[in-house]
């Protein structure tokens, strides 16, 4: 007995990848759906680094000093040459001066023991006008002085190497304060001080 041929399995083509279709319509919502994931990728990795950016941005650059802070004269200088009280003199030329007790008490002090030297230097306002104040500083202690038309009294302690500095404290008078110093070569007419801002700066020769 003859048995029929077995049947032969069906082969069936294999898919082939599918063109993207021709359709606007399907083809934007593509390119739409695929945008949209990038810029959301873009803006939550710009939001990212500003909120965790550690760098610190370069502060603003600083004026230098000299455009911010007014510009102050240089002190005026000039030499004098005073004479030296003796020792015996110093508490009632001491006295007599601007300096309060505490720093009486002290500069009397450094003279018996030495380190500091007494000299005079009466000064007046030269051209006789009463009313203009001064600061004399030397060696770190400082007397207010109201000049007058005639000299008055003034003392002044000294280290090894004296400086007085000579600071208007009220406003100089027209055309300008020039102060008149009795030194041990008679009287002197020290710079002229037209601002408050100005300063005299003295090299003091002790004799």
């Amino acid at each position: 007995m003859t048995l029929p041929p077995e049947p032969r399995p069906e082969l069936r083509p294999e898919p082939r990848p599918q063109p993207l279709s021709a359709d606007p319509a399907a083809r934007s919502r593509v390119l739409w759906g695929g945008g949209a994931l990038i810029a959301a990728l873009t803006v939550g990795a710009g939001a990212f680094f500003y909120t965790h950016n550690t760098a610190t941005s370069p502060a603003p650059a600083v004026a230098p000093p000299s455009q911010n802070v007014p510009v102050v004269p240089a002190a005026q200088t000039a030499a004098v040459q005073l004479s030296m009280l003796p020792p015996g003199r110093a508490p009632a030329a001491l006295a007599k001066s601007g300096f309060s007790p505490a720093d009486r008490a002290r500069i009397l002090a450094a003279v018996k023991d030495g380190k500091m030297r007494l000299v005079e230097m009466p000064v007046l306002d030269a051209s006789g006008a009463v009313g203009q104040t001064i600061d004399v500083t030397v060696s770190g202690l400082t007397q207010r002085v109201v000049l007058t038309g005639r000299f008055q009294h003034l003392v002044i302690p000294i280290v090894e190497a004296g400086q007085i500095l000579i600071a208007p404290v009220s406003i100089p008078h027209a055309p300008a304060l020039i102060v008149g110093a009795l030194t041990a070569l008679g009287p002197e007419a020290l710079p002229a001080l037209t601002t408050l801002d100005q300063r005299v700066l003295l090299n003091v020769i002790v004799q």
